[in-house]
């Protein structure tokens, strides 16, 4: 087994804002190469018991290697989509403390054969789980051209040139090669704006093959009802597409009123049932970023679950 290369993300805020709840029983919902939960056992000062999903069996693997000598850990290779099912599986029925970080890992950017990034030409597929589902050449290659405009403009924010891409991408198909769509990138836009579009593009793809944003809409609903009353839940996010959703699912859950202004009477049925510990999104130290630049983006925010 290969050794992970990842840095996670913001560990120190991660593992104060989980531990400070007191409880000893945590669920990482992208437990990645094991990280975080590495960190928090070894601040925690008691035993704890972590729960570990990811969707990529390399990435399990990874934890499993790192996590060897920890034996109140459990790994399951899983969608956090389905987080009270694999809860269920375990015979969890509540926790203390949930971490979801939705960013790529190293190992995964750093692999040509895993497609994700445009800087290494490799197999164009984007799969967390590569066991499952369609690759990013099957999708674009399947696409129709208004389909695939949609994708760049609904997940990758490409507006300007988006036809333009699209269309570059249907006359070139077949594409199986993460270098055939970096260079139809390149080829319609501009600089200075090159790197910026191949980006979005590639994110654009990856969101849509792992169908990202309906997981994440199912899963936060899911960390609230595993949670015990006082338990904390953390989230780190990358882009706008899943900050947006973490903080319109706790202002919701705030009590905050969500109905359409000018409506009489609230029928959203709002209820404060949580608090926010996070006024202001978070983000990484310029030390940290300093240490590791891929963390710059990240955003987060964190909550407590109330009482009944």
């Amino acid at each position: 087994m290969r050794q992970a290369v990842h840095q996670p993300v913001m560990v120190e805020t991660v593992v104060r804002f989980l531990l400070e709840g007191g409880g000893s029983r945590f669920i990482d919902c992208t437990v990645g190469a094991g990280g975080h939960c590495e960190a928090l056992m070894r601040s925690a000062g008691k035993a704890l018991k972590i729960y570990g999903i990811d969707r990529d069996p390399e990435a399990i693997g990874l934890a499993r290697s790192r996590l060897s000598s920890r034996k109140r850990v459990v790994l399951t290779r899983g969608n956090y989509a389905d987080l009270e099912e694999i809860a269920d599986g375990w015979g969890v029925s509540r926790v203390d403390g949930i971490l979801t970080d939705f960013g790529q890992s190293s190992d995964q950017l750093d692999d040509p054969k895993r497609g994700f990034s445009h800087r290494f030409d490799g197999p164009l597929d984007m799969r967390y789980d590569t066991t499952t589902g369609l690759a990013a050449a099957e999708l674009i290659n399947q696409s129709s051209r208004e389909e695939i405009v949609l994708i760049l403009r609904r997940y990758g924010e490409v507006f300007r040139e988006a036809k333009r891409i699209a269309e570059a991408i249907v006359r070139a198909r077949p594409l199986d090669r993460t270098g055939q769509l970096a260079d139809i990138v390149r080829e319609v836009c501009h600089e200075p704006f090159i790197q910026k579009a191949l980006a979005r593009v590639f994110m654009a793809f990856r969101i849509a093959v792992n169908d990202e944003l309906h997981a994440i809409d199912q899963l936060l609903p899911q960390i609230h009802r595993l949670l015990v009353p006082g338990g904390r839940m953390v989230f780190i996010s990358y882009d706008s597409h899943q900050d947006r959703r973490v903080k319109s699912c706790l202002t919701r859950l705030t009590g905050a009123c969500t109905c359409p202004p000018g409506l009489p009477v609230c029928v959203c049925g709002a209820r404060r049932e949580l608090e926010i510990l996070t006024r202001r999104v978070v983000r990484p130290t310029q030390s940290e970023v300093q240490t590791n630049p891929r963390c710059r983006s990240a955003r987060l925010r964190a909550a407590v679950k109330l009482g009944q």
